[in-house]
């Protein structure tokens, strides 16, 4: 190594001895150390960058237990009077009102637009409740003995009736003799 263009000898794909000289040598360490320092650094840069989210995953995840933890109750015991007499259904629409407008809620509840709502909701809960007949079972009718008796004249009567008949026809006999 006392002169730059000594000769190292290596062997080529081939099997061959190919002269390199150490120029050659030293460019290619060179070339090798500058990729290793630029991996390197990357690999710091990375490092570096997987920490930083790290913590603002820790930051946001207790931010959220926070949030699940503690729900915000922004009523007041006037706003739980004020919503005392309105339907559980009928209450988020009250506190929507509420907010957008940006007025309490006693006095989302006294405004018209509320008042109407809450009134035709209420007309339609009241309609339904009535009309909420379709479900109830029917009872069977029971036939009167004078029924039963023309059923069995005129021979409509069914099978399960013929003996309810013949019983009104004997209680008939012995309030006629």
């Amino acid at each position: 190594m006392e002169n730059e263009t000594d000769t190292v000898e290596s062997l080529n794909p081939q099997g061959e001895v190919a002269p390199e000289t150490t120029e050659d040598v030293s460019q290619e360490t060179s070339a090798t150390y500058e990729d290793f320092l630029k991996a390197q650094e990357l690999a710091k840069n990375q490092k570096i960058r997987a920490e930083k989210a790290e913590k603002e995953l820790k930051a946001l995840k207790g931010q959220l237990t926070e949030k699940l933890e503690t729900p915000k109750n922004d009523f007041s015991i006037k706003d739980f009077k004020a919503l005392s007499d309105v339907h559980d259904d009928d209450v988020d629409e009250v506190v929507d009102y509420a907010k957008f407008k940006g007025i309490s809620i006693a006095e989302s509840k006294k405004s018209p637009i509320i008042k109407n709502l809450l009134k035709e909701k209420e007309e339609v809960r009241q309609t339904t409740q009535a009309t909420n007949t379709g479900s109830a079972k029917r009872g069977t009718s029971k036939l009167s003995d004078d029924t039963l008796l023309e059923q069995l004249e005129t021979g409509d009567l069914k099978e399960e009736n013929i003996e309810k008949a013949a019983k009104a026809r004997l209680e008939r006999m012995k309030k006629g003799s």
